[in-house]
């Protein structure tokens, strides 16, 4: 059963007050009761309410039992899932803990109040209790934590801020390796994130170069958990230093052989920002020679930097990469502005007319892509063969360069925007509203009638400012049967419709779109009264403010889980390690659609190396999912390489999609849910191409 919440009156009845008062004390004695009598009973009770957002008052009183429960692991169970709520007003109840007995529980508290933050909280009076924290904590995984956490508050003043810089400065040369790491992270994260506020003290910046130049040992970066912990620091550090610019030649030089290669992967990308780096040139050469394909990717990315018109001949040499990645990296640069890149064409033309049956076409279709953008005669007579193929994605590509070529791709893409593929129809649409704008209004009405998401949000986004009378019309028809689906994962395309409607619409559409300010997705709602609001002159408010409830989760079907093997359909496999503990919702959603067969035949659509790999889309695609939405279970745990994660696109909407990370990504931490991660195989996920299929995802019993 599904419920949604709309915002009520604070003018209660003194009935209903007593009666709520009433409910929750009955609430509170329940539930301490069943904390000391069925602690796995009262565990699944605290999922529920979790899951549900605390909505309702017995929900929360059930997890603010659990904080004050003598048993340690509920304690920290109850203390994430307050956390999770993002509620300000709950901060100071969570603060409460971090004078706990147990270490685990006050490193559980102190990420916690960093989250309960997050959404609409002022920090400022949590600061001076976090940084007492740090003085007195004499365990180095709750100072580290802390010390995170005072790095990811969202600060509203540079003085606070220079506070804190000056706090986590002194422990990022602490002896203590795990105190070190919590700090450099957040001094990583404050950098990143409060640039608004200035940047990182001198003083500071001296601190982590010195951290991102500690010497690493042979193997460091996996040997052991030692090695590992210092080469995460090396890398947090590097990363700070990129983010404030102030990455230097010397910097580079020493990291470049350093033994991690994440690391050296780092001082790649740092050669093409806009740091001041002298001998530029001789350390991207430098890189382009690493061992480590990750290495030369970046590397790769930073050949343009040098000058307008850098030299073509290490991307040509770059063709020759043992490593796919690299060669398809090397080819997307081939289409930019690299000198006398004209005579690359007949090389470009060579990969890309390697085309056939065999299922190889990443190089070819990434060939055409950039022929198209400087020859876009040679491409055209190559064309034909891509827009007919087999494989969807190969005309997608086709539609792709087609759409560079101008005119002489006209052809292909009206018959490319009829395509039964919708990811090649939005393609082909994109390159056929660049050429002729609004007079393509036509195709992009009949688009309107698809089922998939992604596609009707990209048509949605191309009706901009369109002149056709019917638009409305149809924008609102299509609204009326996507609402009618009930599907959470529809939040993408009818958002947008909502917000097209609300330009292209009119005040005599009201008495319609007002009923979506009780839509079941609250970002509509919030949509539907911005449109309203314009219409009428009137400032208009949305009812639905929550995002509504799945089915409860299950915690005894989540422990019961431990271990993945997905099999690819190329005949490679990885396993994977699954935290229940940790993600138990995300856990049991991900065993049962395993188990239902969801994942078989499904592609990693999304490939980025260096980044991730996403896949389990039904529709190959960031908008076909499962639903209804999950919920994030954000934690501790961060996205190391190796991590898997749950996509989402807003807080709350995981909807199935996996992504395993391909480097350590602190950009994600506290954003997405890592619910397990690569224990063997990782060079299978390495090696995984767009488009590559998954057999099936097993489930072990261990």
């Amino acid at each position: 059963m599904t419920t949604s919440s709309s915002p009520r009156s604070t003018r209660a009845p003194a009935v209903v007050i007593v009666g709520l008062a009433l409910v929750s004390a009955w609430a509170v004695h329940a539930t301490e009761q069943a904390a000391s009598d069925e602690p796995l009973a009262f565990r699944q009770a605290m999922l529920a309410a979790e899951d549900a957002r605390a909505a309702d008052p017995a929900g929360l009183a059930t997890l603010l039992v659990g904080v004050g429960s003598p048993d340690e692991e509920i304690r920290r169970i109850a203390l994430r899932a307050i956390g999770r709520l993002e509620r300000s007003d709950l901060s100071e109840r969570i603060a409460a803990s971090l004078e706990a007995d147990a270490p685990a529980v006050r490193a559980e508290a102190a990420n916690a109040l960093g989250q309960s933050l997050q959404r609409d909280g002022d920090p400022s009076a949590f600061v001076a209790a976090l940084l007492v924290r740090l003085e007195r904590e004499r365990d180095s995984t709750v100072r580290g934590t802390v010390a995170e956490t005072l790095g990811r508050l969202p600060y509203q003043d540079a003085e606070t801020v220079r506070r804190v810089d000056r706090a986590l400065a002194i422990l990022a040369v602490s002896t203590d390796p795990v105190v070190r790491l919590g700090a450099v992270g957040g001094l990583e994260v404050l950098g990143r994130l409060q640039r608004e506020h200035g940047a990182l003290a001198d003083g500071t910046l001296a601190r982590l170069t010195a951290a991102a130049l500690a010497s690493g040992a042979p193997g460091a970066g996996g040997a052991n958990e030692a090695n590992e912990t210092a080469a995460r620091t090396r890398r947090l550090a590097l990363s700070a230093l990129i983010g404030a610019e102030a990455v230097t030649s010397t910097i580079v030089d020493a990291v470049l052989g350093d033994p991690d290669p994440q690391l050296r992967r780092l001082a790649a990308s740092a050669l093409g920002t806009d740091a001041e780096i002298s001998g530029r040139e001789a350390l991207i050469a430098r890189a382009l020679a690493d061992d480590s394909p990750m290495v030369r990717l970046e590397a790769l990315g930073a050949q343009p930097r040098l000058a307008e018109g850098a030299d073509c001949d290490p991307l040509a040499a770059a063709l020759e990469d043992a490593n796919s990645h690299v060669v398809l990296r090397a080819l997307d640069l081939l289409g930019g502005a690299c000198a006398e890149r004209r005579s690359m064409v007949g090389l470009v033309a060579g990969v890309a007319g390697r085309l056939d049956d065999s299922g190889a076409w990443h190089q070819p279709a990434h060939a055409l892509v950039a022929l198209a953008a400087f020859d876009a005669a040679r491409a055209s007579a190559l064309l034909p063969r891509f827009g007919e193929h087999s494989t969807w994605q190969v005309r997608m590509y086709a539609a792709r360069a087609a759409a560079a070529m101008g005119e002489r791709g006209a052809a292909a893409l009206d018959t490319l925007a009829e395509d039964p593929n919708a990811n090649v129809r939005g393609a082909a649409l994109r390159g056929v509203v660049a050429l002729r704008g609004h007079a393509a209004d036509g195709l992009l009405l009949e688009a309107l009638s698809s089922d998939d998401y992604g596609l009707l949000r990209t048509v949605a986004g191309l009706l901009a400012g369109s002149p056709d009378r019917r638009a409305p019309t149809r924008l609102l028809a299509t609204l009326e049967r996507l609402t009618a689906a009930d599907r959470d994962t529809s939040r993408d395309p009818r958002v947008a419709i909502v917000t097209r409607l609300g330009e292209l619409g009119s005040r005599r559409n009201a008495g319609v779109l007002r009923s979506y300010l009780e839509d079941f997705d609250p970002r509509v709602a919030a949509a539907a009264a911005e449109a309203l609001s314009a219409w009428t002159g009137r400032p208009v408010t949305a009812r639905t403010t929550r995002l509504r409830t799945g089915p409860t989760p299950s915690l005894a079907g989540a422990l019961g889980q431990s271990a993945v093997r997905v099999l690819m359909a190329n005949g490679t496999e990885f396993e994977l390690e699954l935290f229940p503990e940790e993600a138990p919702a995300t856990v049991e959603r991900f065993a049962g659609l395993a188990r239902s067969g969801h994942y078989d035949g499904l592609t990693f659509h999304r490939v980025a190396p260096n980044f991730v790999i996403q896949g389990g889309s039904p529709g190959a695609n960031e908008f076909m999912g499962d639903g209804p939405y999950m919920r994030d279970e954000l934690g501790l745990r961060p996205h190391l390489r190796g991590t898997v994660g749950i996509s989402t696109r807003g807080r709350d909407t995981g909807d199935a999609q996996l992504f395993v990370n391909l480097a350590d990504n602190p950009r994600l931490d506290h954003n997405y849910t890592v619910f397990a991660r690569v224990t063997s195989g990782m060079d299978a996920v390495d090696a995984v191409l767009e488009g590559d299929v998954i057999e099936r995802v097993e489930i072990l019993d261990r």
